[in-house]
């Protein structure tokens, strides 16, 4: 079995090959003047996750936004939606994990559960598996699973504000 400093230096790797392969789509910048004047919606930032740096400018037109079809984003949301795996999601964001240790992690009794939520994940695209019994969270969705959890957030403390 392979070190960790080996398996880390291979999973860094890998990384860098897929964040090569990314389309210039993931880092867009503003439309050009008279594209589209519905406005700008933008996320990105900064994040050190698990021994990695990751950097994200995302933009996109509020037009474009609602014509892009509800049955792919919704499958997003529905994969993430679910209590179960949105933990997933959150320990997936520091590094990869193994079946074992996101069974343990997440106190489920089954591994035929955890499968089931996994099974969810990965056909959202939200996770994949790199080996056998060991699942990541691929480069391309780190910053939106982190814009999503941040959009929830904000939802759930403005309802709170007008609640109280």
């Amino acid at each position: 079995m392979a070190s960790t400093e080996e398996r880390l230096k291979a999973l860094e790797s890998r990384v860098a090959e897929l964040e090569a392969r990314l389309p210039d789509s993931q880092d867009t910048s503003a439309p050009e003047q008279g594209e589209d004047d519905s406005g700008l919606v933008r996320y990105g930032g900064e994040a050190r996750l698990g021994g990695y740096e990751w950097a994200w400018d995302v933009a996109r037109t509020p037009a474009a936004l609602l014509a892009v079809p509800a049955a792919p984003l919704t499958a997003v949301l529905q994969a993430a939606g679910h209590p179960a795996r949105f933990e997933v999601l959150r320990l997936l964001l520091t590094g990869p994990r193994t079946v074992t240790e996101l069974q343990s992690e997440l106190g489920l009794n089954s591994t035929g559960q955890l499968y089931h939520h996994l099974k969810a994940l990965a056909g959202a695209g939200l996770i994949e598996q790199t080996e056998r019994a060991v699942y990541r969270m691929p480069p391309r969705v780190i910053f939106p699973v982190l814009a999503l959890t941040s959009a929830a957030f904000d939802v759930t403390e403005a309802r709170r504000s007008t609640s109280g």
